[in-house]
């Protein structure tokens, strides 16, 4: 499998020269698996880049996976010039949250006055699929699901490649501190099972010094996830949804910081590509 970035800051875009090397857009990442599925994964305003890596390939068939619908995970819906062509299709898949399920959560934001042109008057196929915590399947791509503790609820996910056998975990927004046993008994399963997945993608939005500051955001210290990826057995660790007010020069000693714990952590940055799999993740 292979990964593309298009944004991983957290809670709301950034801009400026003190946010170049790691990015301001919100999360939004791009899988491909070995036999050419696509799922986006949650769909902030990295969107943008990650139509423009779409549109450098065949016309086809993508999935958007939601593992929430706060905004700074919705904002990019608006950024897909491709929902606007006939030739791609589009299959809008996410749990129910709040009362509020996926087809709600995208039409519901795709609609004046939010904005000028509602998603049926677009020229993409469009359908929507919910997720009921049974594992679905993308192709070779299997989905399984854990819930996370965070404000509204939050679902991570574990997809992996049944044909190249290479698993990724995505766990945006996830308040660590806040589980409960049985919640941490799960989602150390999901990740550890049947074999360690090849990458943890994980929240980081703040440092363990900051628990008591940011208690009951929904967020994890990147501390916390080295903790959680080894006792999972994880070897790679990204870490992501950053703080909108940590710069380059923050994220870059975090990156010093955990790598000197698991060498193979790193600090996501927009614009970046990773191949997934034994000893291809960088």
């Amino acid at each position: 499998m292979r990964l593309f970035i298009g944004g991983m800051r957290g809670s709301r875009p950034c801009t400026g020269g003190s946010f170049e090397e790691f990015g301001g857009d919100t999360t939004s990442l791009l899988l491909i698996g070995s036999q050419n599925e696509r799922i986006v994964l949650d769909a902030g305003t990295g969107m943008r880049a990650i139509a423009e890596q779409l549109a450098a390939t065949e016309p086809g068939n993508v999935t958007i996976l939601f593992s929430h619908y706060h905004l700074d995970h919705l904002f990019g819906l608006t950024m897909n010039p491709l929902f606007h062509k006939s030739n791609w299709s589009f299959k809008f898949a996410g749990p129910i949250l709040s009362g509020c399920n996926i087809r709600d959560a995208v039409t519901r934001f795709i609609i004046p006055p939010y904005w000028p042109i509602p998603l049926e008057k677009m020229n993409a196929k469009f359908e929507f699929v919910e997720f009921s915590m049974n594992d679905i399947y993308i192709g070779k791509l299997r989905v399984r699901g854990c819930p996370v503790t965070h404000p509204g609820g939050c679902i991570s996910y574990r997809i992996e490649d049944t044909h190249s056998d290479t698993s990724i975990v995505f766990a945006t927004d996830i308040e660590w501190q806040k589980r409960t046993d049985s919640y941490e008994k799960a989602f150390i399963k999901m990740c550890s099972e049947p074999k360690p997945a090849d990458l943890l993608i994980i929240d980081a939005h703040f440092a363990r010094v900051e628990t008591n500051t940011f208690a009951g955001w929904g967020h994890t210290c990147w501390e916390d996830d080295l903790d959680i990826a080894a006792s999972a057995k994880i070897k790679n660790v990204l870490l992501s949804h950053h703080n909108p007010e940590a710069a380059d020069e923050i994220l870059r000693a975090v990156e010093q910081e955990a790598k000197k714990i698991i060498p193979g952590a790193m600090v996501g940055r927009a614009g970046q590509w990773l191949t997934i799999g034994d000893k291809k993740t960088v």
